[in-house]
């Protein structure tokens, strides 16, 4: 039940925090609503059943979401929110505070990583880590991230329906792609050589900044239209 709210408070906070976020970094009104939306509809910002409601990725972004509209709001006050913000984020998943940095364009998001790096060395001190509790495959993938990962994408690199049809009409940001957009899409996808999921990972980690550049790219009268067919999906997406 505990974790059934925190999944259902998440979207709301992470709706909030895109709208904050959007209204900070597009123009118009109308923009800031259809980046949200087109945030939210990712296939991997929901992510595979597997994840809902117990996953880590949702209250994170939720949390980096809000952070990053406080590093982008034009308050310098607000930076010491943002930075408790990222503290937070980290501790639920310990890349946020990266994405958080590339969303705002800021370095000081990365001070959000001091929360998993206190809790590392905790766990070398007190000698906590332990096997994988699932066992079996998961601890292979624990001892052999790297190699793990790339047998798991050995075929998906170019396959269109994994890498590039889940991002709908966000790939509009990739039409002359900003610095900005061209380093998030870099540092996602370098995860999955270290990981092997796929489209949760570079959504949640790039989702933001490709749905902020995507609506600018759009025009006005045409972001009704895109949203819909955004938001739709029109065949059985990867979500995982």
């Amino acid at each position: 039940r505990a974790w059934w709210w925190c999944w259902a408070v998440s979207w709301a906070v992470a709706a909030c925090g895109g709208l904050w976020f959007m209204a900070n970094v597009t123009d118009g009104w109308q923009r800031m609503v259809a980046g949200t939306i087109m945030l939210l509809a990712l296939p991997g910002i929901l992510g595979p059943p597997e994840v809902i409601p117990v996953g880590v990725d949702l209250p994170a972004t939720a949390l980096g979401l809000l952070g990053a509209a406080m590093f982008t709001g034009g308050h310098p006050e607000w930076v010491v929110g943002g930075i408790i913000l990222c503290l937070l984020a980290g501790s639920v998943k310990e890349t946020t505070p990266v994405f958080v940095a590339l969303w705002a364009w800021t370095p000081w998001a990365l001070v959000g990583l001091a929360a998993p790096a206190a809790r590392w060395l905790w766990v070398r001190w007190r000698d906590l880590e332990g096997p994988d509790p699932l066992g079996g495959v998961f601890q292979d993938i624990l001892e052999h991230p790297i190699r793990s990962a790339l047998d798991a994408h050995r075929h998906l690199w170019r396959n269109a329906w994994v890498m590039v049809a889940p991002w709908g009409f966000t790939l509009a940001a990739l039409h002359s792609p900003s610095w900005q957009v061209v380093a998030v899409l870099a540092v996602a996808h370098l995860q999955l050589l270290v990981a092997t999921d796929t489209v949760r990972l570079v959504h949640h980690a790039a989702g933001p900044v490709m749905a902020a550049a995507a609506v600018a790219n759009i025009p006005t009268q045409w972001l009704a239209l895109a949203v819909v067919a955004h938001t739709c999906w029109w065949f059985k997406v990867e979500r995982v």
